[in-house]
């Protein structure tokens, strides 16, 4: 008999075909965000348990560890050579759940996954599972209201997303949206938010010239969602 494929074994290289270090070179900007949403979004959760779901390459958990938190990552597949020290488990977590006890975690981060769900209900569930009382989800995912001509880059997308869409998922899943917004990721911003119409200047530029940094990520939004599990009873 034939053994099953697993999805990890079907997903074969994916980070280091699609995160490859050529393709997508390492940068600050993960510590950046990690330092951003902590900040802005979890100081009630600092040095807390965290799980960094779908962790990829690692660096966002390795962002969030530099910053004292407990940090935990875990995905379906691994690169072929891990740059960053922090845990991550390998699992199935979309067909088999987390690997992870109830209340576990202070917060679970997930950055650019829900889109690669078929059964985002099943992970919400597992979310709210390994999550403590009180304690957050900060999940980011491409808006493919302004990204729709890239959702095919990826063959592993299967999930569009729009901001309402994202919000009613997780709140359907027995969460509280605490905040919810389109993101741009430039750090510039979140600091000068007075110059958000240099970046609304940017993102009317041609296509070709987004090979600069600065044009590419005022085009490119993210959503931005933060929940806190609702309790039973």
């Amino acid at each position: 008999m034939t053994a099953p494929v697993t999805v990890s074994a079907a997903l074969g290289n994916y980070l280091d075909v699609r995160y490859s270090a050529a393709e997508r070179p390492y940068t600050e900007y993960p510590a950046q965000l990690a330092r951003h949403l902590s900040t802005t979004h979890l100081s009630a959760h600092a040095g807390g348990r965290l799980l960094d779901l779908g962790c990829g390459r690692g660096e966002f958990l390795h962002g969030f560890a530099q910053l004292g938190y407990h940090a935990q990552g875990v995905d379906r597949c691994r690169p072929s050579q891990a740059r960053f020290p922090e845990p991550v488990v390998a699992a199935d977590f979309e067909r088999s759940g987390l690997p992870f006890d109830d209340n576990a975690f202070d917060v679970v981060f997930n950055k650019s996954v829900f889109e690669h769900l078929h059964d985002v209900g099943h992970v919400l569930g597992e979310c709210r599972r390994v999550l403590a009382p009180g304690g957050r989800l900060v999940s980011l995912v491409p808006d493919w209201r302004a990204q729709w001509r890239h959702f095919y880059d990826d063959w592993t997308h299967v999930r569009p997303f729009t901001l309402t869409g994202l919000t009613q998922c997780i709140a359907s899943h027995g969460f509280r949206i605490c905040h919810a917004e389109r993101f741009r990721q430039l750090p510039f911003l979140w600091q000068r938010p007075y110059l958000t119409p240099v970046a609304s200047l940017c993102s009317l530029l041609p296509e070709r010239m987004k090979r600069h940094k600065i044009v590419r990520f005022s085009k490119e939004w993210m959503l931005l969602v933060v929940a806190e599990p609702l309790t039973d009873g």
